[in-house]
Parts: C-alpha cells; sequence; structure tokens
C-alpha cells in the first residue's frame, strides 16, 4: 500500500511506494529532499548524498509555494538601494511652499514699490513744470496718463504678489511675475526681471502648486 506524507515546505500530499520507510525523496511540487516517515533514516538514498551531505533536514526552499516569509526587519543583502518609494518625489507642507515663493515675491514687490515712488515724484515733477509753464499742456495730459497706467499695473502686481506670498491663486501669481519683468507695466522691471524668473520656476512646480487655494 503506497505511503502518504505533508510535504514539510509546500504541505502539498507526497505519495511513495510501500517499503520505501525511512529513506529520503524529492516532493513532486516544490523538489525539496526530505524523509519519508515510518522508519529509520537511511543515509545510503542517492539524494541524501548528492543534495544533503551534513545529514539532517535540508533547508527550506524559498522559492516554493506556501514557504514562510522572511522574518520581519530582515535587510537583504541583495536588494538595490534604491526602491520605487524612495524615487517618488516627496509631498511638500504648504509652509514650505510659503517659503519657496516668499523670496521672489517680496523682492518683485519692493521693485513695484520703488515704481510707485519713481511714479509719485514723476507726477509732482509734470504739475510742477505746468505751472510754471516749463511744459506743455498736451505733453503733461501725456506724461500724467503715463504714470497712471504705470501707478495702476504696479498697484495690481503687488496685490496679486501679495496674494501669492499667501498662496491664495496659482493665476494671481503668474500674473504678478509677469507684471514684475515687463517693462510697460513696471518701472523698475530690472530688479523684478531674475526674481520674476525665479519665481515662475517655483511656481512651475507641481507640489507648489498643489499648496494654491485655487
Amino acid at each position: 500500500m503506497p505511503t502518504e506524507f505533508t510535504c514539510q515546505v509546500c504541505k502539498q500530499q507526497i505519495r511513495v511506494p510501500d517499503g520505501n520507510e525511512g529513506k529520503r525523496t524529492k516532493c513532486p511540487h516544490c523538489s525539496a529532499i526530505q524523509p519519508i516517515p515510518g522508519g529509520p533514516t537511511s543515509g545510503g538514498s542517492s539524494f541524501s548524498d548528492s543534495s544533503n551531505p551534513y545529514g539532517g533536514e535540508p533547508p527550506p526552499n524559498p522559492f516554493a509555494e506556501g514557504a514562510a516569509p522572511s522574518p520581519t526587519g530582515e535587510a537583504n543583502p541583495y536588494a538595490s538601494p534604491y526602491s520605487a518609494s524612495s524615487a517618488a518625489p516627496r509631498p511638500i507642507a504648504k509652509e514650505e511652499a510659503k517659503g519657496k515663493i516668499a523670496v521672489p515675491a517680496i523682492v518683485c514687490m519692493i521693485s513695484f514699490g520703488l515704481s510707485i515712488a519713481l511714479l509719485g515724484l514723476a507726477i509732482i515733477g509734470t504739475f510742477i513744470n505746468l505751472a510754471n509753464g516749463m511744459q506743455p499742456p498736451e505733453e503733461a495730459v501725456v506724461s500724467l496718463i503715463t504714470c497712471g497706467f504705470y501707478f495702476l499695473t504696479c498697484v495690481v502686481g503687488l496685490f496679486m504678489l501679495y496674494s501669492t506670498m499667501n498662496l491664495r491663486s496659482s493665476l494671481q501669481a503668474w500674473i504678478g511675475f509677469i507684471l514684475a519683468l515687463t517693462p510697460c507695466t513696471n518701472c523698475c522691471f530690472i530688479i523684478g526681471i531674475p526674481f520674476a524668473i525665479w519665481g515662475m520656476i517655483v511656481l512651475s512646480d507641481a507640489e507648489v502648486q498643489r499648496q494654491f487655494q485655487n
């Protein structure tokens, strides 16, 4: 009558002919070498001599079905030091996004403030020249309209960049930085150009854009 027993590695049933008790056999499912229960262990088996010369039970097959997983916390010496989780971009917090956008926004706001101060001096000078008859009325009107346009764009830029520092709207941030580097909207655009470009590079970061309210 055939002898049946359970494989110690894959837990599958193994059937061997009667009379082989105590010898070793190979599991047809996971190929693990193990003794046949029911008799004394025999050291003369061909499988025993070639596969396990030191005797005793062979080590379990780590690739067999149902094999026990490695102990938790045991490091794999062959594992790559880089994993998908470490390569993924780290999400940034709202305060970190504010810190990245603060410096370019503040410097561009300073450039708008200097422009407003220069425009105020230009408007005062225009009225003085007009009162003293040193400037024709037509030129004074053109000068006042130009100063008024610059003043309006600078105020809008200040408002947009103030909203940018609070991460209210990424669209307002783009508008504020574009106004800061454009000569037609900022008298001190020379100061604003490098920092406006810096701010737009920061805005191009998807993690920073996610922190904006809109």
